[in-house]
C-alpha cells in the first residue's frame, strides 16, 4: 500500500472506501510506472505516448550525435533514473536535482543525482544548479537534451549568491503577505539566469524536449518550477507590480525591483525545444474516478483547478455530495498567515492539506450538517505525500469530532494558529504515504454514504 497507515484510518467501511480511492489516485501517479508506461524505445525510435491531446512525440535517436538527460524538481531524480534506464547505453550523461535521492539509485555512468534543500535554497542548490547549467552551455547543435520538470524545481534552482539572497527575502515575504505560485514565480524568474526559459537559452543550438510534471493551477508551463525551458510571455514590469502589491512597505523592495532582469524573449532560442505536459493531477483524479466506479459509487469531478484559502476550499464540495456520491477534486489552496501575524501568535504546525479538512470540518460544525447529521468523509492530501511535514494530508469524519471533544480538542484554535497537523496527530486521522508518487499539487475527496432504502 502507498498510504502506510491505512489499516488504523480505515476504521469504518466509509472510510476504507475513501481511502482505496486516493491510494488508486497514488498509484496512477507512481513515477516509476508512469515512466514505463509513456516512455518507450524501439529499433531506436523513442515514442512518447501520453493518450492527451499534443503530448506525445516520436524521435530517431539516431539524428543526435549525443543524448542528455537533466532532471529537476520533486521526484524527478527517480523519474531519470527510470528514464536513462530506458535509453541504456544511448545516454551520455546526465544531472538529476532532487530533494531526495533514490534509496534504490543504479550506478550510471556520467549521470549525476544531487541532492538540494526545498522550500528555500541553500549554497548546495547553488552548486548544483551551476553544474547543470555548464552541462546545458556545452551542448552542440546535434545533441538532444530531454528535461524532466517537477514541482519544487523553482527552489532547487538557483544558480547564483545573488539569486539565492533574494529568493530567500522573496519566498518568506511574498507567501506571508499571501501571493499566490503564478505571482510568486513571476518574480523568480526575472531573478534568475536558468528559470523563465534561461535552461532553454542555455542548451541552445541544442535539440530539447521537457517532460513537464504540473503541480500548479491550469498546468500553466511558464509557472511550473518557474518554466526553465517554456518562452516566458512576463516582463519585468508584471514582476515589479507583484513586488509593489505585497512588499511596498518592505526597505528591501527597491532593491529587488532595481536587480529584475529580462527573461530571454529571443524566440530563436525556442525553435528546436518542445515542451510536452508528461503528468498531471487528471491522471491521479481519473485513477480515482475508476476506482469509485468499481466501489459502486457515483464519482464526480468538481474541478481540476481548486483555489483559494484552504480553509474554505473544501465547503462548496462538501455540499455538493449527495448520497452515494464522491466529489474529487484537484488545485492548490493557499494559506494565509496574516491574521496571525497580527496577534502575534506562533504558528504552528501543518500543511494546506491538512488546513482544508480542519477547516471543512469546523464549518460543517458550525452550520449543524452534513458531518454530525450525516455519514460522510472528507480527504485532503499531497500528491506527493508530502504537505509542509511529515504527513500526506489528512482525513475527517463524525469519529475526528468524537475524538477531539474526548480530548476537549478545540479545532478553531488549532486553524487560527495553523496548527492543524497537532491536531489531527491527536485524533489519530494524519495520513502518511510513500514518497514515490508524481508530485501533481493536491487531492481531494468528500464521501457521502448511501442513505437506505
Amino acid at each position: 500500500m502507498i498510504i502506510t497507515n491505512f489499516k488504523n484510518l480505515a476504521k469504518t467501511p466509509l472510510r476504507k472506501k475513501a481511502l482505496l480511492i486516493a491510494e488508486a489516485g497514488y498509484e496512477a501517479i507512481n513515477i516509476k510506472k508512469t515512466v514505463e508506461s509513456r516512455v518507450k524505445i524501439k529499433n531506436d525510435i523513442l515514442k512518447i505516448n501520453i493518450h492527451r491531446e499534443s503530448s506525445s512525440l516520436t524521435l530517431n535517436l539516431d539524428d543526435f550525435k549525443r543524448v542528455f538527460i537533466v532532471g529537476v524538481g520533486k521526484g524527478s531524480a527517480l523519474a531519470s533514473m527510470e528514464l536513462a534506464k530506458i535509453l541504456g547505453k544511448r545516454l551520455f550523461g546526465g544531472i538529476a536535482l532532487d530533494v531526495k535521492i533514490p534509496d534504490k539509485r543504479r550506478t550510471i555512468n556520467n549521470f549525476q543525482i544531487l541532492k538540494g534543500t526545498h522550500p528555500l535554497p541553500s549554497k548546495q542548490n547553488i552548486k548544483a544548479t551551476q553544474k547543470i547549467m555548464k552541462l546545458a552551455e556545452g551542448l552542440k547543435k546535434n545533441d538532444l537534451l530531454i528535461v524532466f520538470i517537477c514541482g519544487g524545481g523553482s527552489a532547487l534552482l538557483c544558480g547564483s549568491k545573488h539569486e539565492l539572497r533574494y529568493e530567500l527575502e522573496v519566498f518568506n515575504n511574498l507567501t506571508k503577505a499571501g501571493a499566490d505560485i503564478s505571482e510568486l514565480n513571476i518574480v523568480r524568474k526575472h531573478l534568475s539566469k536558468i528559470k523563465g526559459g534561461g535552461l532553454t537559452k542555455l542548451a541552445y543550438p541544442a535539440n530539447l524536449v521537457s517532460l513537464i510534471v504540473s503541480d500548479v493551477y491550469g498546468n500553466d508551463f511558464s509557472t511550473i518550477a518557474s518554466g526553465p525551458t517554456v518562452y516566458d510571455k512576463t516582463v519585468k514590469k508584471d514582476a515589479e507590480r507583484v513586488l509593489k502589491k505585497y512588499l511596498s512597505k518592505s526597505a528591501h523592495s527597491s532593491a529587488l525591483i532595481r536587480d529584475l532582469m529580462e527573461t530571454p524573449k529571443n524566440k530563436k532560442y525556442f525553435k528546436k525545444a518542445r515542451n510536452i505536459l508528461f503528468a498531471c493531477n487528471q491522471d491521479a483524479i481519473l485513477g480515482m474516478v475508476a476506482k469509485a466506479r468499481k466501489l459502486g459509487l457515483k464519482p464526480k469531478i468538481y474541478s481540476l483547478m481548486l483555489r483559494g484559502e484552504a480553509r474554505n476550499a473544501m465547503d462548496l464540495l462538501v455540499k455538493a455530495a449527495k448520497s452515494g456520491e464522491i466529489i474529487l477534486a484537484g488545485g492548490e489552496t493557499t494559506v494565509n498567515f496574516k491574521k496571525l501575524d497580527m496577534r502575534n501568535e506562533k504558528l504552528g504546525k501543518g500543511g494546506r492539506n491538512m488546513e482544508a479538512v480542519l477547516g471543512a470540518l469546523i464549518h460543517s460544525l458550525n452550520s449543524k450538517s452534513y458531518i454530525l447529521n450525516s455519514k460522510l468523509a472528507i480527504m485532503s492530501f499531497a500528491s506527493d505525500g508530502h504537505d509542509n511535514t511529515e504527513a500526506a494530508g489528512a482525513i475527517g469524519d463524525i469519529l475526528t469530532i468524537q475524538k477531539s471533544r474526548k480530548l476537549k480538542l478545540n479545532p478553531g484554535e488549532f486553524l487560527e494558529t495553523h496548527n492543524s497537523f497537532n491536531f489531527f496527530k491527536k485524533t489519530g486521522d494524519l495520513i502518511f504515504a510513500k514518497k514515490d508518487s508524481f508530485n501533481v499539487a493536491d487531492l481531494m475527496v468528500v464521501l457521502r454514504q448511501a442513505q437506505d432504502k
